[in-house]
């Protein structure tokens, strides 16, 4: 009995040494992933994503500086009569402004180079709370997913500029959507 155990750890022994391991998933090796240097590509992913985006919104603000009540090419379909009216051009000023300063400078700035180069700069292995960083991630990416879904709800997107400040900041369908978003994004800075 004793040699069929000897047997069994020198063979699990001798699969490590010949470089066996077992392969991760897709999803626990990209989406899920606890490794820093994994993370701090999905913020510049992401980062990069949600500047390309407030990049076309500020091209819609220029469009309609340039052109008021004029047709917008390609994207003019989303649009009431293909212009931007009032009402979109406050949804996609407010927008640009939250997509800009929370989704794409600050996590590229922070998130990216934060989980880049301090670990490495100290000479860690991992951050402190790999689990959390990973959480940290997904928060920030479903706020700016449920930012940009307020312009698909019944009303639009929020309409009372980046910092919402009362008055302007009115009780409607896509200002809910917009701090249920910044709730998301608060979660992920702590």
């Amino acid at each position: 009995m004793a040699s069929t155990g000897t047997t069994t750890h020198a063979g699990h022994a001798s699969a490590h040494e010949h470089g066996e391991h077992h392969e991760l998933s897709f999803w626990r090796k990209y989406v899920f992933s606890t490794d820093h240097k994994v993370i701090a590509q999905q913020f510049l992913w992401a980062g990069l994503i949600f500047l390309l985006v407030g990049g076309v919104l500020a091209m819609l603000i220029r469009w309609q500086w340039a052109f008021p009540y004029r047709p917008v090419p390609v994207l003019g379909r989303l649009f009431e009569g293909g212009a931007i009216g009032p009402a979109s051009y406050q949804q996609i000023f407010t927008t640009h402004g939250l997509v800009m300063i929370f989704f794409a400078v600050t996590p590229v700035l922070i998130g990216t180079f934060g989980n880049l180069l301090i670990p490495l700069m100290i000479g860690a292995r991992d951050m402190a709370f790999p689990k959390l960083n990973m959480v940290s991630y997904q928060s920030f990416f479903l706020g700016g997913v449920t930012m940009l879904a307020s312009f698909f709800v019944p009303g639009g997107a929020a309409q009372s500029g980046w910092t919402s400040y009362p008055p302007l900041a009115i009780v409607a369908p896509g200002q809910t959507w917009w701090l249920i978003g910044m709730i998301f994004l608060i979660t992920s800075s702590l």
